[in-house]
């Protein structure tokens, strides 16, 4: 009577899995068609972190030689008083730091020199000449 009860109780058990213990492909029983995974559960949500008040940061242009090099050159600007400090809004001059600011990028274009493409090589050419004008103009040994 108990093999009465088994097949009685009114459900059937049908393994869905889509691989086996072992790795390998589960086989679905014939006629039916494989059931599809379930949506995994999303993960609980922490409480969403305050809107930044201000406007959206802008994405960032991916690293370049040329990126790297116009750093140099708001750096130098910096220094040189030509515009303000962006963390203090004051404009502050440093010539001694503008000199080695100066001095690094002219080692880079003496190290690099045939190593750049014809754009890259202009951008250190123009920012190298353009940073010498103005570092000499606030030295006094030209007036722009």
């Amino acid at each position: 009577m108990a093999k009465e009860e088994e097949e009685g109780s009114g459900f059937r058990v049908t393994d869905r899995r889509l691989f086996r213990e072992r790795g390998e492909p589960n086989q679905a029983p014939e006629g039916e068609k494989p059931a599809a995974p379930p949506p995994a559960a999303e993960p609980p949500r922490a409480a969403a972190p305050p809107e930044p008040s201000g406007p959206e940061p802008e994405a960032h242009p991916p690293i370049d030689f040329g990126s790297y090099v116009w750093s140099y050159y708001a750096q130098a600007l910096v220094l040189l008083g030509e515009v303000p400090d962006p963390s203090t809004n004051a404009v502050e001059q440093d010539l001694e730091a503008a000199r080695q600011v100066l001095d690094l990028l002219g080692m880079l274009q003496e190290k690099t020199r045939g190593n750049l493409t014809p754009e890259e090589a202009r951008v250190l050419d123009q920012v190298l000449y353009e940073l010498r004008m103005k570092f000499m103009a606030r030295t006094q040994r030209i007036r722009l």
